[in-house]
């Protein structure tokens, strides 16, 4: 291990989006058990089955999806920290590197 902290926001967006579209899947196919009925499976005791299933995943989905959405906010926040660190530290090595347009001061001991 090298001994320093890399941070790849590149990464960090894409774990958003793995984690948006994670949270939004599931609630389709919440949705798409609950609509499940009569007219599109032709039996009682498959619709009672698929109601059981959809009554017992609600609630857990609906915590898995609220505990995404807490993940997606802190996850952003950090990522969005970082840019602003890195922009920082851009910003003072700019401040503290000298204009390449102007030639450099020589010490005094080198002047003529």
């Amino acid at each position: 291990m090298s001994g320093r902290l890399h941070v790849e926001q590149q990464e960090l967006d894409r774990l958003l989006k793995q984690l948006n579209t994670s949270r939004d899947q599931m609630r389709k196919a919440l949705d798409a058990l609950r609509d499940i009925g009569p007219k599109s499976t032709g039996s009682q005791a498959l619709d009672n089955a698929c109601e059981e299933i959809h009554d017992s995943w609600d609630d857990a989905i609906g915590k898995i999806a609220d505990g995404t959405d807490a993940i997606e906010k802190m996850l952003r926040s950090t990522r969005n920290n970082y840019e602003a660190t890195e922009q920082a530290i851009r910003d003072a090595f700019e401040k503290a590197t000298p204009d390449s347009s102007r030639p450099a001061k020589r010490p005094a001991e080198e002047r003529p």
